[in-house]
């Protein structure tokens, strides 16, 4: 925080809490894009999906070196993942958890079963969802 030193503790929690308030102002994936575009660089937006993707492989028990040859980030990133991690366990459970519901909610309305009742196997069909629209 060494950039923001000459803000008041005030000024961090009124900045810190209107993110919050972004985030969980949106209903469903889409507009979670939406105000994720609107608030993040493209640079931004990488770089927080690559320390979730480091903190996966972590949780999986991945080495540091197997981490870094496959996602190609440098063991310092690495360890300040390891570092958050440590600090603040239950936020990539959170979203550990949120990415099992949705992927299993997916997988449940991505296909529909069609054919009469007398049929046993049934033809499945894509219904179009997409993981986006899967509500919060």
């Amino acid at each position: 925080m060494k950039r923001y030193r000459f803000l008041e503790k005030d000024d961090i929690y009124s900045a810190l809490n209107r993110v919050r308030d972004s985030f969980l102002a949106a209903k469903n994936g889409t507009e979670v894009d939406e105000i994720i575009s609107g608030l993040l660089t493209q640079d931004e937006k990488l770089k927080i999906g690559r320390r979730i993707l480091i903190a996966e492989c972590l949780e999986d028990g991945m080495r540091f070196e197997e981490i870094s040859k496959i996602l190609k980030v440098g063991k310092t990133t690495i360890l300040s993942v390891a570092r958050s991690i440590d600090q603040n366990p239950n936020a990539f459970k959170l979203i550990m958890k949120r990415k099992v519901k949705v992927e299993k909610e997916y997988q449940a309305k991505r296909y529909k079963k069609i054919g009469g009742s007398t049929l046993i196997f049934k033809r499945k069909e894509y219904t179009g969802i997409k993981r986006k629209d899967i509500e919060r």
